[in-house]
């Protein structure tokens, strides 16, 4: 009885300090998130939050503090809106690229273990945003569209908190994607 328990005991102490720790070499993550959309052009009538999806493989053994992401994004977002000679604009923009980042080893940083369920993390996307738009001119009933590619980039930091080893929620704040969003992801 001594060993089963010491053996669970054991057990339950592994599965703990693996609970959330950040994404090590040869994990892999996927998350989905809605946000709000860094459109900044206009002033909108209306928009869609952005809805992002996140893929991140575990590049390096510890570097430093931490360690290696890199993966992709493939966010969406829309909005509508008028101006002085166009009526009722409606825009969309779809950005994907490659992004990296660094999860920091927060329990080796603190020696805390109150941080085992939560990965702390920055980072980089660069990638292309595709924008389409569809309007009609003022005094004409005649339905425009246009559309436009650009390089999109940006800088986020994140925090995710882990449920379980392999679902967490996560909360990420940038610039170029979405200024806020928030999402589940799943570890494998």
């Amino acid at each position: 009885m001594k060993q089963l328990s010491l053996t669970t005991a054991l057990f339950l102490g592994l599965v703990g300090s693996i609970f959330a720790q950040p994404l090590t070499f040869e994990q892999q993550s996927i998350g989905i998130s809605i946000g709000i959309p860094s459109m900044y052009d206009h002033a909108y009538t209306s928009q869609s939050p952005a809805v992002t999806a996140r893929y991140e493989y575990g590049l390096s053994d510890k570097i430093g503090i931490g360690y290696i992401g890199l993966g992709g994004l493939l966010s969406i977002a829309g909005g509508e809106f008028n101006t002085v000679n166009i009526d009722n604009v409606e825009f969309s923009q779809t950005l994907i690229g490659p992004r990296a980042a660094y999860h920091f080893d927060m329990v080796d940083l603190t020696g805390n273990k109150d941080w085992n369920k939560i990965d702390v993390y920055g980072g980089a996307f660069l990638g292309l945003k595709f924008e389409r738009s569809k309007y009609t001119l003022l005094g004409s009933n005649e339905r425009h569209k246009d559309s436009n590619t650009k390089l999109a980039t940006d800088l986020f930091a994140g925090i995710r908190y882990a449920f379980t080893p392999n679902i967490g929620a996560f909360g990420e704040m940038g610039f170029g994607v979405s200024y806020l969003s928030i999402g589940v992801s799943f570890r494998f």
